[in-house]
């Protein structure tokens, strides 16, 4: 039976646990029997920066509150802060027990241990000796899957592949050396995915049930195509992003609008009570970002498909714009039963990811 290990990392980047695609994941690894795991530290560091993500989003919001109120009437109501992370501590132990998955209790590990460790540089530690978090993570997952004899296949999934992984030519990540030398038994020595989207596309949905629009009452062809322009249009304007390839400029970008669009393929995956709805195709964005003056000028700008928007923002730099295509892929979660859509989450297969920040 295939045991799955959860990583902060991954929990933080899927909305807490709280995405549409995790519900999906888990009621999939039901499905399949795979056994999911995740350490009691994971468990504490979701509960400990969870009301971090929620003060820094909602002083973000009263800051734009406040000069948006300043142009028009504002009548907004939040939940109280403490209420909200009362509710996800409670939210996050039913998860548990919903789905049956396995907590990984704290492994015994000393003081003294931890900063022999942590001057010895293996990893999951860090040059600086910093990373006790990660051991005791990497501690608790070895622990479980030594002590309970799992059978292969073991997956990790893990964000944090500076101190946990090691990577290949083409890119792709394997369980770092130091940690793998600590399973004896290769064949249970874990992969590892680097989000719960490719873990579930590449290892679940293969082995799921598939299906055709013409077994889903009151949905065709072109409510898909509706929708794909629809959720394009809400979700990707204002969006950031680290950086996208084909835009003439570097990093910290923004999309502000979005052009036309092209579906390429549909593919569908029963889940349970759901659908899972995979849409690919390709979208028109315009993205605004910096560029340095003295590289603006310096370059060769009628081969670069951008142009000024702001020449003064600063001393040194520009805000800039430029049209590029990209592809896009969309998953659209839908409930049979309410006939509804229940959530939807779209990736730019072309984006560059920033490091992740949580440690």
């Amino acid at each position: 039976m295939t045991t799955v290990y959860l990583d902060t990392s991954v929990a933080i980047a899927e909305s807490f646990l709280m995405s549409p695609y995790c519900d999906a994941f888990f009621k999939a690894c039901g499905i399949l029997q795979y056994t999911v795991v995740i350490p009691e530290i994971v468990l504490d560091e979701l509960k400990g920066n969870y009301p971090k993500k929620l003060h820094e989003k909602y002083a973000s919001f009263q800051k734009s509150k406040k000069e948006l109120e300043k142009l028009i009437d504002v009548d907004t109501s939040i939940v109280p802060l403490a209420e909200a992370i009362s509710s996800y501590d409670n939210w996050l132990d039913g998860l548990l027990a919903k789905h049956g998955i396995v907590l990984a209790p704290y492994p015994d590990v000393s003081p003294k241990e931890l900063i022999e460790q942590s001057y010895a540089l293996n990893k999951p530690f860090k040059e600086s000796g910093e990373g006790h978090k990660d051991y005791i993570v990497w501690k608790s997952i070895k622990s479980h899957l030594i002590g309970e004899k799992s059978s292969p296949p073991n997956i990790f999934l893990t964000n944090n592949t500076k101190d946990f992984c090691s990577s290949d030519e083409s890119g792709n990540f394997s369980l770092h050396g130091d940690l793998s030398k600590e399973i004896e038994t290769v064949a249970h020595r874990p992969s590892i995915y680097t989000s719960i989207k490719s873990a579930f596309e590449i290892e679940l949905s293969p082995l799921l049930e598939g299906m055709t629009l013409d077994e889903i009452p009151d949905l065709g062809p072109d409510d898909i195509e509706t929708m794909a322009a629809e959720f394009l249009l809400e979700d990707l304007p204002g969006r950031s992003v680290y950086g996208l390839e084909g835009v003439p400029f570097s990093n910290d970008i923004s999309v502000s609008s979005i052009g036309s669009h092209s579906i390429d393929s549909v593919a569908l995956k029963r889940v349970d009570d759901e659908v899972i709805i995979s849409v690919s195709g390709s979208v028109e964005v315009e993205v605004d970002g910096f560029i340095e003056k003295w590289s603006y000028y310096g370059a060769e700008t009628e081969d670069q498909n951008m142009y000024v928007v702001d020449g003064n923002w600063n001393d040194h730099v520009m805000m800039v714009s430029s049209t590029v295509e990209t592809p896009f892929e969309m998953t659209i979660f839908y409930a049979t039963e309410g006939a509804e859509v229940t959530g939807r989450a779209i990736t730019l297969p072309e984006e560059i990811k920033d490091e992740w920040p949580y440690k």
